[in-house]
């Protein structure tokens, strides 16, 4: 059997340069694009419900306008058992890395990687889609298991939930008042207590961690 592929990224040359190097290999075919998680989320319901003999993988970003492509891969998850779900993303932290675990992925490549790792993700997605494999996850689980319980001054979490929100440092600033420097030194604060690099990471971690609400962006 063959397997055929789904591909949901908001960046169209990602997506363009990912399909290439894929539809050049035999045993792959790319079914479809999606350039965000609502196009995402109907693609694959509809190919999830059209018979074929090859095997589906769906190759999802974390960061999309619409909302985190983990929650396409959570849904997709339940589901189906049987396809396998492979998170291409930028961002390199155990917050994401856990949450793709957590959600049912397949496995997690970040973008940086070598092509081959990318094309053999997909493959091992396809023949053993309930078997997770990153990069660095023993050493991530590791830290999850010793790290302290998570907490947050009540100054940080007023910060963090408008970050959550969208908010700018500027704006985060004026509703708290607080100087943009004060306002980034908190953030920082939050990034480290959270192993998180960014503002996408965070609050991936924080909605893990029960720290703030689920939102959707």
């Amino acid at each position: 059997m063959g397997i055929s592929v789904v591909l949901v990224d908001d960046h169209a040359v990602v997506r363009e340069a990912v399909a290439a190097m894929l539809g050049a290999q035999d045993d792959v075919t790319v079914v479809g694009q999606a350039g965000s998680l609502s196009d995402g989320q109907v693609l694959l319901e509809r190919i999830l419900a059209t018979p074929t003999q090859d095997r589906l993988v769906a190759v999802v970003d974390v960061t999309m306008p619409d909302g985190s492509g983990l929650s396409l891969v959570r849904s997709a998850r339940e589901r189906s058992t049987n396809v396998g779900l492979v998170v291409l993303t930028m961002l390199n932290d155990d917050a994401t890395l856990l949450e793709a675990l957590d959600a049912g992925a397949s496995a997690l490549v970040r973008k940086s990687a070598p092509s081959e790792q990318v094309i053999s993700a997909v493959r091992r997605a396809a023949d053993m889609p309930g078997e997770f494999s990153a990069s660095g996850l023993a050493e991530a689980m590791r830290r999850r298991s010793e790290s302290p319980q998570t907490t947050l001054t009540a100054r940080e979490t007023e910060v963090l939930e408008l970050l959550v929100e969208g908010a700018s440092v500027a704006q985060v600033g004026r509703q708290l008042y607080m100087s943009p420097s004060t306002v980034k030194t908190h953030i920082g604060k939050i990034y480290e207590k959270l192993g998180a690099h960014n503002r996408a990471s965070a609050v991936i971690a924080a909605v893990r961690l029960g720290l703030v609400n689920d939102v959707e962006h």
